[in-house]
């Protein structure tokens, strides 16, 4: 175990809450978001304007329910059902990984106090399909549609400076969206 514990080249433990993994789940569904909103609007839109020349209110009505519907009601629906998923699933509790980088694979550990065993998974660099920074958390995509959230505070061993270029030379695609999180920030 000592052998192992010398080897770890970075370290970090995410603890992550509920409204963490509401806002990555924003973040990831953003994309298909605008899509299906955009959808439901020109599809609408373009029944609307069939229908205005059989009956101009009727067609009317529709345009405005498709613009109203698409735009806004749609992408604030979606935003509060993942917002009531999470407080169902996480109950308020805490998600905890460890993250363990070694020179030829990174270690995920499940720590769950609710079982005696942790869950841990390994995977070779080469596997690893990229990194997306974004505001305060590194998303480490095992493949298209999965991936880990690494908080950018919770490093245990290096920094995440390091944790960046080491991931970088191992040849992960690099993705940068941490000044779309900054843009928000000042927003607010």
């Amino acid at each position: 175990m000592e052998k192992e514990e010398k080897d770890i080249i970075l370290k970090n433990t995410t603890s992550l809450n509920e409204s963490d993994i509401t806002s990555f789940q924003l973040f990831a569904q953003k994309k298909h978001t605008i899509i299906v909103a955009t959808i439901i609007t020109l599809v609408l839109v373009g029944l609307g304007v069939g229908l205005c020349f059989v009956n101009a209110y009727v067609g009317g009505a529709i345009i405005i329910a498709g613009i109203v519907g698409g735009i806004i009601f749609f992408p604030y629906l979606s935003k509060e059902q993942i917002k009531r998923q999470n407080a169902v699933l996480f109950n308020g509790g805490k998600y905890v990984n460890v993250f363990e980088f070694y020179d030829d694979h990174l270690k995920v550990t499940n720590v769950d106090e609710d079982r005696d065993e942790d869950y841990f998974q390994t995977f070779e660099y080469s596997t690893l399909y990229q990194f997306v920074e974004y505001q305060e958390f590194l998303f480490i995509y095992t493949s298209k549609n999965q991936c880990f959230l690494v908080l950018k505070t919770g490093m245990n061993k290096g920094t995440i400076a390091e944790l960046i270029e080491f991931l970088k030379n191992k040849n992960i695609k690099y993705v940068d969206k941490k000044s779309l999180g900054e843009m928000k920030k000042n927003k607010k």
